[in-house]
C-alpha cells in the first residue's frame, strides 16, 4: 500500500469528527495534528500514525479515530483495509518538552532525523526537495509557536540564526514523490543528520524543535501524510 493511502485515511477520518472541526481544519494553514502511513521493516507491520498538537485535536481527532472499525472503506481505491490494533502512545505536553531541554545539560552533538513519509518544503512558490536547514526550522518554530500555549519562541530571525549554529553532518536521501489528489509532488525521504556547533543555548533549542517534529511532522502537507520523522540524538555521529 503506498504512503499516500494516508492521505486517503485522512479523508475518511474527517468524513467522522465534527463537522464545524472539519470546516475549520479546512481553513486552517497549520494544522493541529499530522498523520502518516509507513512500513514498520523491524515488525513487517504497515503503521498509521496520527499525533494532535493541542487538546482540542486530541478530543476531536484522536478519539474518533481510536473509536474507528476494524474495516475501513476507502472509496477512492475501492478497498477495505484492516485495522489489526490500536495503541495509545504516551502524551507529551509543550511544558514538559520545553523542561526536558532546558532544565538539564545536553550533551549530544547529533541529531538523526529518519524521514518516514515523503517529505517537501515550499520556498517563493517552489518545491524544495532537500532539508535546507532555515526552511525546516522554519517550519517547526512556526507550528511550536501556533500550538503552545507557554515557551513560545522569538520568531524573528530565529531560523536563520539556528540554521547558522547547525551543519549537515550525514544524509541519505532519495527523490520520493508524494501522489495527491491527482498531482505527484516533489518530495525525499531518508536519512538527514545534524551536527550541533558549541552554543549550548542554541542546541537545547534546537534539540526541542527536533523532538517535537516526531508530533509535529516536518514540511509541508503534514496533516496530509507528508513529512512523518523519528528523532535519534546521538552523542556521536555514528551511534
Amino acid at each position: 500500500m503506498p504512503q499516500s493511502t494516508g492521505s486517503l485515511l485522512h479523508g475518511v477520518l474527517m468524513e467522522r469528527v465534527d463537522k464545524a472541526f472539519a470546516a475549520l481544519m479546512h481553513e486552517q494553514q497549520l494544522r493541529p495534528y499530522s498523520q502518516y502511513l509507513y512500513f514498520d521493516k523491524q515488525n513487517n507491520t504497515l503503521l498509521w500514525r496520527l499525533a494532535s498538537l493541542s487538546e482540542q485535536a486530541k478530543q476531536e481527532l484522536l478519539n474518533v479515530a481510536f473509536e474507528m472499525p476494524a474495516n475501513i472503506y476507502l472509496k477512492h481505491k475501492n478497498i477495505d483495509v484492516q485495522v489489526l490494533g490500536k495503541e495509545w502512545l504516551p502524551a507529551v505536553d509543550y511544558d514538559s518538552l520545553a523542561e526536558k531541554y532546558f532544565a538539564q545539560d545536553f550533551p549530544e552533538k547529533y541529531i538523526e532525523l529518519k524521514i518516514l513519509s515523503s517529505c517537501s518544503f515550499k520556498s517563493n512558490g517552489e518545491y524544495v526537495i532537500f532539508p535546507q536547514n532555515n526552511l525546516l526550522f522554519g517550519s517547526l518554530i512556526r507550528k511550536w509557536n501556533c500550538f503552545a500555549d507557554n515557551n513560545k519562541l522569538d520568531e524573528q530571525g530565529l531560523a536563520f540564526d539556528l540554521s547558522q549554529q547547525a551543519f549537515v553532518a550525514g544524509y541519505r536521501l532519495s527523490l520520493q514523490t508524494f501522489a495527491l489528489e491527482g498531482i505527484r509532488i516533489p518530495a525525499f525521504r531518508g536519512t538527514y543528520t545534524l551536527g550541533l556547533k558549541n552554543n549550548l543555548m542554541v542546541n537545547r533549542i534546537i534539540a526541542m524543535l527536533c523532538a517535537y517534529a516526531e508530533y509535529s511532522g516536518i514540511g509541508i502537507k503534514t496533516a496530509l501524510g507528508m513529512g512523518g520523522v523519528q528523532v535519534r540524538m546521538l552523542r556521536r555521529r555514528n551511534e
